[in-house]
C-alpha cells in the first residue's frame, strides 16, 4: 500500500488514482451522463460534507484485474489503488493516481491511457498525478465538517459486504493480525482529521446500487444471455467417463467466444461426492454413472455478472430418489420467479418456497436451509441489498432454491438472475432449460467442442 502523510490544516485531502476505460467498453463508448448521475445522487445525499471511494489494489494473479465494485459504479473507471473523491460542496469529483511512466507507454491492461484527456474522457472534474497532490488542493475543501468513507470493508465481486467482513474479522485472529489497507488509511485520515465526523458511505451506496438503470439491465440482460449460452453447452454430451473441468471447459470456451470480460466467481462443477460442498471448484473429478452433477457458473459482461446454477444426471435419467428431489425444486424456482413483483420482499419469496417443500415432503430439508432462496446480483455475484428491503422495478435477485441428503450424497440446486419489472418479473437466464425433457434433450446433443 502507498502510504500519504497528509499536511495539518488543509479541510480534505484529494487522493484517488487514475484511471483506465473498462476493457469491456471502449473510450469511444463511454458513457459519461451514466456515470456522471449516480455521482450526482451521491452528491445529494453527502451536502458539504466528503466522501472517499477506494479502487482495488493491483493483485499478482493469472487473471484479469477486475475494479472495486463502489469505485467502478461511480467512475467506469479501472485504476489499481486508486481513491474517488467526491466534494459536496462544489459538487466536483476528483481522481488521483501515483505517476507512472506507463501512462505515456502502455496501451493495455487497467491503468491510464491517456492522462491529458482522462477527465473529459471520464467527466471528472480533474484527474491528479499523487505526487502533486498537496499543489492541488482546492481551498473550497475547507469547512466540509463529514467525511463520508466505507465504515465496513468495500464488497468484491465474489464477495458481498458481509462476508468481507467476515474475511477481514478472520484475518485479525492471525498471531500478527492485520488489518485491510481500507481500515489502515481510514484510521490514518481520522488521525490527521480528528475534528471531521466520519460517516458511513456504504448505505447510501447500497441505496444506488439496489436498483438497476436501464443501462445496467442491458448489460444484465448480456450477461445473462451468455451465462444461459455457455450453461448449456456444458450440459450437452454429459456422459459417465469425462471429467468435471470438461464442462467447465465447454462453458467458458462460450463465455470467451461471446463477449464476456471474465467469469462471475470461479466456477464449481461439481458431481457426486462433490455436490455437498457448497463452493467446491477443483473441477477435476471423473463423473460416474448414476450420479448427478451441477454447473454453478456465470459471466461477467462489461461489469454485471450472471449467476446461473442447473443439474443434472451423469447418466441418461435421474435416479427416482433424485427425480424427486429435483422435481421440488424445480417446482420451488417456479413458485419463487411466480411472487416476484414489486412491493414484495424476501419473506415472501421464503413462504412460497416453504408452502412446495412441505408438499414434497422436504419441509425439514428447506428449514434446514435456514429457509434460503436466494441473493441479489448485480456488479457483484453477491451484490447489496437487504432482507425486507422492497423490491421494486429495477432489482435483480438470484433465485436459488436447493436441497442436500447426506444418506444419497446428493445436492440439487436451481439458479436463476431474475429482474423486477412493473408487473412482476423477467427471467434473464431462462435460455438455459430446467425442465425434465429439456434437460434430457439437451444431454444428447453434441457440445460445439467435438462436433465435427
Amino acid at each position: 500500500m502507498r502510504r500519504v502523510i497528509l499536511p495539518g490544516r488543509v479541510a480534505l485531502v484529494i487522493l484517488a488514482i487514475a484511471l483506465l476505460a473498462s476493457v469491456a467498453v471502449s473510450q469511444n463508448d463511454f458513457n459519461k451522463a451514466e456515470f456522471a448521475a449516480r455521482r450526482a445522487k451521491v452528491f445529494e445525499k453527502i451536502g458539504d460534507g466528503v466522501a472517499i471511494i477506494f479502487a482495488n489494489e493491483e493483485h499478482p494473479h493469472a487473471v484479469r484485474y477486475r475494479e472495486g465494485p463502489d469505485f467502478f459504479y461511480l467512475t467506469g473507471i479501472e485504476e489499481p489503488g486508486a481513491l474517488l473523491i467526491l466534494v459536496g460542496k462544489q459538487k466536483q469529483a476528483y481522481v488521483a493516481a501515483p505517476k507512472k511512466p506507463e501512462w505515456k507507454l502502455r496501451s493495455e491492461g487497467p491503468g491510464i491511457r491517456d492522462i491529458d484527456n482522462a477527465a473529459s474522457i471520464y467527466g471528472i472534474n480533474r484527474v491528479l498525478p499523487l505526487e502533486n497532490l498537496y499543489a492541488s488542493f482546492n481551498s473550497g475543501l475547507s469547512g466540509a465538517k463529514k467525511l463520508y468513507v466505507p465504515l465496513t470493508p468495500p464488497d468484491q465481486l465474489e464477495y458481498g459486504r458481509s462476508e468481507v467482513v467476515g474475511l477481514d474479522a478472520e484475518e485479525m485472529k492471525l498471531p500478527f493480525g492485520r488489518e485491510s489497507r481500507v481500515k489502515n488509511f481510514i484510521a490514518g485520515l481520522h488521525k490527521w482529521q480528528p475534528q471531521m465526523e466520519m460517516a458511513d458511505i456504504n448505505p447510501i451506496l447500497d441505496q444506488l446500487r439496489w436498483i438497476k438503470s436501464p443501462y445496467e439491465i442491458e448489460r444484465m440482460r448480456m450477461a445473462g444471455k451468455i451465462g444461459a449460452e455457455g450453461v448449456k453447452e456444458a450440459i450437452k454430451g454429459t456422459r459417465p467417463g469425462i471429467y468435471e473441468y470438461e464442462l467447465e471447459a465447454a462453458a467458458r470456451f462460450v463465455y470467451v467466444k461471446r463477449g464476456a470480460r471474465g467469469d462471475a466467481f470461479m466456477p464449481i462443477v461439481a458431481s457426486g461426492p462433490n455436490t455437498l460442498i457448497f463452493h467446491y471448484n477443483k473441477n477435476n473429478r471423473k463423473m460416474q454413472a448414476g450420479e448427478v452433477v451441477y454447473m454453478d457458473y456465470g459471466a461477467d459482461y462489461d461489469y454485471y455478472v450472471s449467476d446461473i446454477t442447473r443439474t443434472w444426471p451423469v447418466g441418461e435419467k435421474f435416479t427416482p430418489e433424485q427425480e424427486k428431489m429435483y422435481n421440488c425444486i424445480l417446482e420451488a424456482r417456479a413458485a419463487i420467479i411466480a411472487v416476484i413483483k414489486p412491493g414484495v420482499v424476501v419473506a415472501d419469496l421464503q413462504n412460497a418456497a416453504a408452502a412446495v417443500y412441505k408438499k414434497h415432503g422436504f419441509e425439514k430439508e428447506f428449514e434446514e436451509s435456514g429457509r434460503y432462496v436466494g441473493h441479489p446480483v448485480g456488479i457483484s455475484v453477491h451484490d447489496v441489498g437487504e432482507d425486507d428491503w422492497k423490491f421494486v422495478p429495477g432489482v435483480v435477485f438470484n433465485v436459488e432454491p436447493l436441497m442436500s441428503s447426506e444418506k444419497t450424497k446428493t445436492h440439487v440446486r436451481l439458479e436463476d438472475s431474475v429482474l423486477v419489472t412493473a408487473t412482476g418479473s423477467e427471467n434473464l437466464t431462462a435460455d438455459v432449460p430446467a425442465e425434465l425433457n429439456e434437460i434430457y434433450a439437451l444431454m444428447k446433443m453434441t457440445p460445439i467442442a467435438i462436433a465435427k
